[in-house]
């Protein structure tokens, strides 16, 4: 271990950017690729059936009556390498998983065309089945970097900088699906487009990504003693296993995965099934549409770095306990978009101003997401969050399976505000179910599975304690 005098000189002369900011950059670009490339398809499809405004009349469109159903296709495959992810990622690092996975992401995009032309909306199932079964790799792999990576006092603030780029993406994703499925070149642009930024992306996550300080190649000295430093040495030996029972009945962990659940819910209706409610009731051409449905992610992007900033400066500056802090923010991440969809579904299909407006509120509010649950992970298990987002990843993506499956059911008539209302409300209630949970369940506490293996194999660590007992006497 480094002296107290050695901490603080490294930190003295540790770079204000340095490769713990190039690695979070990279994952925000990859956020962005990823969510480009999973949410564009809530436009591209669209255009890709009937009615279409594409200009190029030799572009294919569809009479889909299955549209739900291909939009929930994605997470089909993305369910399935949830748990094992996080296991993976521990084995074989960050850089490895997500090469393969972004490859497959990549490959599958651009081959959409030929294959949907081929064999239709069972074709496209099939390819979204797999991009959701790549993916499945990301949000883990975010938090191993976040968690190697980040100092605790910077986490709120890198953690939202590494994931605005998925609000980037729905932001950009959207209007330009519009765009490109508007001009002559028609929807198949659109899945080209996504494909080739990810093989862009794909160039510098080779040159520079590193799983961890001590193997990346361009890392100073006073930068690395500055972020490994920080943690506890707990978390710096090696665990033989994972404690899998500990885990799974841990309240704390039980309660983020219940918030968790409550809110992709909620943000699953933003994210699949706007851009039908601004066509078929507020009545938005394609192109409109796009623009509209990005601004909420436009407002999002924004706070969520002010989010971030403002949780670890009242932490950092002892203004509230972070058990406070985080489920303040959780509190507004789940009651606010809560209170945006009951408004917005009782007002009236001529009100398409204010009803824009509470679609830009309802994201506002979800982005204070970035202060509140999505660092706890790290808060109660820094040596195995990767594996516990995997597992409440797997469990919430019951969600994005289920939500656009009951959309279908409930609203037989796109046209019917009535029908929306149902699922709005719903969802609200889920928003409320959310914060509940964590209120009374979550803790900021590093729970004691998180280095059990330690404290019963490291003789190192048993005769420090002897040590600290004796010198307390």
């Amino acid at each position: 271990m480094k002296s107290e005098c050695d901490v603080k000189s490294s930190a003295e002369k540790v770079p204000a950017c340095g490769s713990r900011h190039i690695q979070v950059t990279l994952m925000f670009f990859l956020t962005f690729v990823a969510y480009t490339m999973r949410y564009s398809i809530s436009i591209a499809i669209v255009a890709m059936t009937q009615n279409s405004t594409t200009t190029n009349y030799n572009v294919p469109t569809y009479n889909w009556t299955n549209k739900n159903i291909v939009l929930s296709s994605f997470y089909w495959g993305y369910v399935i390498p949830q748990v094992f992810m996080g296991v993976a990622i521990r084995r074989y690092g960050t850089k490895r998983i997500l090469s393969v996975s972004m490859t497959i992401n990549c490959l599958s995009c651009i081959f959409t065309p030929l294959v949907v032309f081929k064999f239709g909306s069972y074709g496209m199932m099939a390819l979204r089945a797999l991009q959701g079964l790549a993916q499945g790799s990301i949000v883990p792999a975010l938090y191993n970097v976040l968690a190697h990576w980040v100092p605790p006092s910077e986490r709120s603030f890198l953690g939202a900088y590494g994931w605005s780029g998925s609000m980037l993406g729905l932001i950009l994703a959207m209007p330009i699906t519009g765009f490109l499925c508007s001009a002559s070149w028609g929807w198949p642009s659109s899945f080209y487009f996504n494909g080739a930024i990810g093989f862009v992306w794909l160039v510098p996550w080779i040159l520079l990504a590193a799983d961890t300080p001590y193997n990346d190649k361009f890392i100073s000295e006073a930068e690395k003693i500055y972020i490994t430093s920080s943690f506890d040495p707990k978390e710096e030996i090696q665990h033989k296993g994972t404690p899998w029972k500990a885990i799974l009945t841990s309240l704390p962990f039980l309660g983020i995965t219940l918030s968790q659940f409550g809110s992709n819910w909620g943000d699953n209706i933003s994210l699949t099934e706007m851009p039908f409610y601004i066509s078929k009731i507020l009545k938005y051409d394609i192109e409109a549409n796009g623009i509209i449905s990005a601004l909420p992610f436009v407002a999002s992007l924004i706070l969520g770095f002010a989010y971030g900033y403002v949780a670890d400066a009242i932490v950092n500056k002892k203004l509230m306990t972070l058990g406070m802090c985080r489920k303040m923010f959780v509190a507004i991440s789940c009651l606010g978009p809560a209170v945006c969809l009951i408004s917005l579904s009782f007002l009236p299909e001529s009100a398409t101003v204010l009803s824009c407006l509470m679609m830009i509120l309802h994201q506002s509010f979800s982005a204070a997401y970035y202060g509140g649950i999505s660092m706890n992970y790290m808060d109660i298990s820094p040596n195995y969050c990767a594996i516990l987002v995997s597992i409440t990843n797997a469990i919430c993506t019951i969600c994005d399976i289920v939500v656009p499956l009951l959309v279908q059911v409930v609203i037989t008539d796109e046209t019917d505000k009535g029908q929306w209302q149902i699922i709005f409300l719903m969802a609200a209630a889920m928003y409320i179910f959310a914060a509940i949970a964590y209120i009374f369940l979550g803790s900021v506490e590093t729970q004691s599975w998180d280095y059990a293996d330690n404290l019963k194999s490291s003789p190192e660590k048993k005769n420090s304690e002897c040590n600290f007992d004796e010198n307390k006497i």
